[in-house]
């Protein structure tokens, strides 16, 4: 998603968070499937934290 401004420390902070908790997974030799879906919820929690929650019918697999 293009930002017309820059991310805040807060939202960088869940970025960074966001990209520690796959390699989190990554580590612990999950398959790709629960990777994607544990991912998709951690980034819908991110979304929601943010005040930034997806539109009707959006995919959530990105990044914030």
């Amino acid at each position: 998603m293009k930002l017309p401004f820059e991310k805040s420390i807060f939202e960088e902070f869940i970025s960074q968070a966001l990209r520690k908790f796959e390699q989190h997974l990554r580590n612990e030799h999950m398959t790709q499937n629960t990777i994607t879906q544990r991912m998709r919820g951690a980034t819908e929690f991110a979304r929601f934290l943010t005040d930034r929650p997806h539109r009707y019918r959006e995919r959530t697999a990105g990044t914030i």
